[in-house]
C-alpha cells in the first residue's frame, strides 16, 4: 500500500473509489445537472420540456423528504432486530421479508386517496414502500459487520465498547448503510410517478412528473407525455447509478 493510499481517511477512499466508478459519477452529473434546471426552468418558456423540468420540483422534493423517511425508518428497524436479540431479529426481518412480497406501491395511492391527496398520508406510505427493503439489506451489513474478524479481537484484546464504535464499527458501516438508505430515494420517486399518473399523487397545485404523466395520459398528447416520462426515467437511471457506485466502494472499502 503506498503512502497515500495508507494517509487516506476513510472520506477520501470512498470519495476515490466512487470517482473510479463511471456511471455513478455520471448519474451524480446528472442529478447536479436536474438540480440547477429544474428550478430554472420557468424563466425558459412555458414549451413541454420547461414544464416538465418544472413539475420536477414537487417530485425531486417529494423523493428526497419519503426516502429520508424510508430510509430512516428502515435503518432502525435493522439495528433495533439486531440489538434485541436472536428471536426478536428473526421476528422482524420476517415481518420485512413479508412485506417486502405485498404490492405496497398499491398502498400508495390508496392512502392519498383516504387521506384527499395529503401530502403527509403519501409521505408516509411511500416511504413504507422502501423501508423494508432498507431493513432487509442494512440487517445484512450489520450482522456481516459484527462477524468480521478484527470486531472480534478488539472485543477479545479488552478494547472499550466506545472506543470500538469509534475506530472501527462507525467507519466500517458508515458507507454501506449510506448505500443501503440511498434505495429509498428511487423507490419514493417510483411512488410519486405511479400515485400522480394514477390522479391520486401530490396536493392540487404542486407540480409533479406524476401528476404531468397522468394529466398527459387522460388527454392523449403524446409530445407533453413524452417530456416527463423521459425527465423522470433519466432522474431514476441516476439515482440507480449513484447507488450502484455506492455499493461499489462500500463493498472495496471494508477496513480493519
Amino acid at each position: 500500500m503506498s503512502m497515500m493510499a495508507a494517509s487516506e481517511t476513510p472520506c477520501q477512499a470512498a470519495g476515490r473509489r466512487l470517482a473510479a466508478h463511471k456511471p455513478a459519477v455520471l448519474g451524480l452529473a446528472v442529478l447536479a445537472a436536474l438540480a440547477l434546471a429544474v428550478p430554472g426552468a420557468p424563466l425558459f418558456g412555458d414549451g413541454p420540456v420547461e414544464t416538465a423540468l418544472a413539475a420536477g420540483q414537487g417530485s425531486l422534493a417529494f423523493a428526497l423528504f419519503a426516502g429520508l423517511l424510508g430510509a430512516g425508518a428502515g435503518l432502525l428497524w435493522a439495528a433495533a432486530a439486531v440489538a434485541l436479540g436472536q428471536r426478536a431479529e428473526r421476528t422482524l426481518m420476517s415481518l420485512a421479508a413479508r412485506l417486502m412480497g405485498l404490492p405496497l406501491l398499491l398502498g400508495v395511492p390508496l392512502a392519498a386517496g383516504l387521506a384527499g391527496r395529503g401530502l403527509w398520508a403519501l409521505a408516509i406510505s411511500a416511504a413504507l414502500t422502501a423501508a423494508p427493503a432498507v431493513a432487509l439489506l442494512a440487517q445484512a451489513e450489520l450482522r456481516g459487520l459484527l462477524r468480521r474478524e478484527f470486531l472480534t479481537a478488539a472485543q477479545a484484546a479488552g478494547v472499550p465498547p466506545l472506543a470500538i464504535l469509534r475506530r472501527h464499527l462507525l467507519p466500517n458501516a458508515a458507507l454501506p448503510l449510506a448505500a443501503v438508505a440511498w434505495t429509498a430515494l428511487p423507490r419514493a420517486l417510483v411512488a410519486e410517478g405511479f400515485a400522480g399518473l394514477l390522479g391520486l399523487g401530490l396536493p392540487a397545485g404542486v407540480p409533479s412528473w406524476g401528476t404531468a404523466l397522468g394529466d398527459a395520459v387522460r388527454s392523449g398528447d403524446g409530445l407533453d407525455l413524452a417530456a416527463p416520462a423521459l425527465l423522470l426515467a433519466l432522474t431514476l437511471w441516476a439515482l440507480h447509478a449513484v447507488g450502484d457506485g455506492l455499493r461499489a466502494a462500500a463493498s472495496k472499502g471494508e477496513r480493519p
